[in-house]
Order: structure tokens, then C-alpha cells, then sequence
């Protein structure tokens, strides 16, 4: 444990790989909050160690001998709303599921993103690797 952190060791990364292989990180935590994920770095830091981001793992390939320093998985959740005028502003956490989101905004009415479903990884990193946006 650290500051609240629960820190595991050896821990397959292949299950959290779209592609289900590869071997064990390490070190894994899972950050549920920005003060989480900034305590993951702090940590890999004062290790010298080599940090890994990980959100839905969709365009990750880890070798067998898996990853040799900390991996930060990313389960930042919540997701807001802020309608004003004609516009509706959403706010999420890196951890949320991108396609369930773009359901989400679908089912509220919300037009621009319903073309972007069925992409697989996390609001985190799917705008900029897997949708280009």
C-alpha cells in the first residue's frame, strides 16, 4: 500500500490487453483519481523506474516478459453534463469506456460522436489513438 494505493506485483498485463497476451507487470495499480495517478508517478520516480499509462489496452502488445516497472491502469470514472444555450458540454474521467459513452450521448440526443461508436479503449486515449480526433 501507498498513501491509500493498493500496489500489486507480478500481475498479468495479457488480461487487460485487447490481444490477451504478454506477460506481467512488475508493479500494477489501478488509479481510480488524479491524486492516485500522481502518486503513481511519484512512485515510479522515486524507484527509477520505467511508468506505463495503461487505459483499455487496445492498441498495447506486451512482450512475455512483461513490463519491468509500474503500470498505472486508468479507472478514472463519472461523467457530467453541462447544457447552456444550445450547446452541451460533457466532462469525463479517463477511465470511462469510450463506446459506452458515445451510447450514453447517443441515447441523450446529443449528435457528433454517434459515427465513433464501436472503437474499442477508454475516453483516456481513444480520441487521440483510435479515433484520430
Amino acid at each position: 500500500m501507498l498513501d491509500g494505493m493498493r500496489i500489486e506485483e507480478h500481475v498479468p498485463l495479457a488480461p487487460l490487453t485487447t490481444l490477451g497476451i504478454g506477460g506481467p507487470a512488475r508493479w500494477l495499480v489501478r488509479v481510480t483519481d488524479e491524486s492516485a495517478l500522481a502518486d503513481a508517478v511519484a512512485f515510479a520516480r522515486d524507484r527509477d523506474t520505467p511508468l506505463l499509462v495503461l487505459g483499455g489496452g487496445s492498441n498495447l502488445l506486451v512482450a512475455d516478459d512483461g513490463f519491468p516497472g509500474l503500470v498505472a491502469h486508468v479507472a478514472i470514472a463519472g461523467l457530467a453534463y453541462d447544457a447552456a444555450n444550445d450547446a452541451v458540454e460533457v466532462t469525463s474521467g479517463a477511465g470511462e469506456e469510450w463506446d459506452a459513452f458515445v451510447a450514453r450521448a447517443v441515447a441523450r440526443g446529443l449528435a457528433g460522436v454517434e459515427c465513433l461508436s464501436g472503437i474499442p479503449g477508454l475516453i483516456g486515449a481513444t480520441p487521440i489513438q483510435n479515433v484520430g480526433a
